[in-house]
């Protein structure tokens, strides 16, 4: 049985990378496959599962199975980069992965996806964030963590939710995340900026703006920053946690770009804080 299994795994994997089949393709029925291979249907079944997991196939209930996309789309215009938004290309988008992410969920949750549930998220997602937070030096709770339907909501929720500071104004780094000012702006959130260069920032403004402006919270982008590209070092991000505890200004982390840092020694600001009661 190994030997056909293993067969059916690698012929499956060849006539995707040949081109033979291609995403959204059906495959053979297991009738088909078992004929083909001379073995049993649970064995085919076996495979097919093992595909599935590795994302190359997914099922569709009383229809067969289809090849996932595959991440070998080829994208036109390889030169051309779009800044502004600095999302993902949308022409690589692994659509029919979060298809099969999906079809998994509400197999395996079904009406608990539907109905009112934790306010602060799924408890069992919020156990996985966590344990995946680590990897990037967050080491926290899922008491503590919040899932929203996006980081623009999270925005939102933060300009305009009251800190136990007390304060009210926002500091920005300039330039920064176009989405973070219309959302300052759209709240009418008096906001306040200090210039970002690829050099940095200067500490002496950043305490001055922090002593003497009623700031609520600084939203910074730590680490390739659009558009700029700019990083801070650990030192200088250690010295931001110092002022912000120092004159009770909270911070607003954007470390969306994390994974992207190839520094494996730069942590996030968050690890600078022992406390975690300075951070959202």
């Amino acid at each position: 049985m190994t030997t056909k299994y293993k067969g059916i795994l690698e012929w499956v994997i060849q006539e995707i990378e040949e081109k033979r089949l291609k995403a959204g393709d059906k495959l053979p029925s297991i009738r088909m496959l078992a004929e083909q291979f001379q073995c049993s249907k649970n064995t085919v079944v076996k495979a097919l599962l093992e595909l599935e997991q590795q994302h190359i196939v997914y099922a569709k209930p009383k229809s067969g199975y289809y090849v996932v996309d595959y991440y070998q789309t080829p994208i036109p215009h390889e030169d051309d980069i779009d800044f502004l938004s600095a999302g993902p290309d949308k022409r690589i988008m692994p659509y029919e992965d979060f298809q099969h992410c999906m079809n998994q969920a509400i197999d395996h949750y079904k009406e608990q996806l539907f109905t009112y549930s934790e306010q602060q998220g799924l408890f069992s997602l919020r156990k996985e964030l966590m344990e995946y937070l680590q990897h990037l030096q967050v080491f926290t709770k899922p008491d503590r963590l919040v899932i929203t339907s996006g980081s623009q909501q999270a925005l939102h929720i933060l300009s305009i939710m009251p800190f136990p500071n007390g304060k009210k104004n926002v500091l920005i780094e300039q330039p920064t995340y176009f989405g973070m000012i219309d959302t300052l702006q759209l709240n009418q959130i008096t906001t306040l900026g200090i210039e970002l260069t690829i050099n940095g920032i200067d500490f002496e403004k950043l305490e001055y703006l922090f002593r003497t402006n009623d700031i609520k919270f600084f939203y910074i982008i730590p680490r390739c920053h659009n558009p700029l590209g700019h990083h801070y070092t650990n030192k200088e991000k250690k010295k931001i946690v110092a002022l912000a505890e120092k004159y009770d200004v909270y911070i607003v982390e954007d470390d969306f770009l994390a994974e992207l840092d190839t520094d494996s020694k730069a942590d996030p600001l968050f690890a600078y804080e022992p406390t975690e009661e300075s951070f959202m």
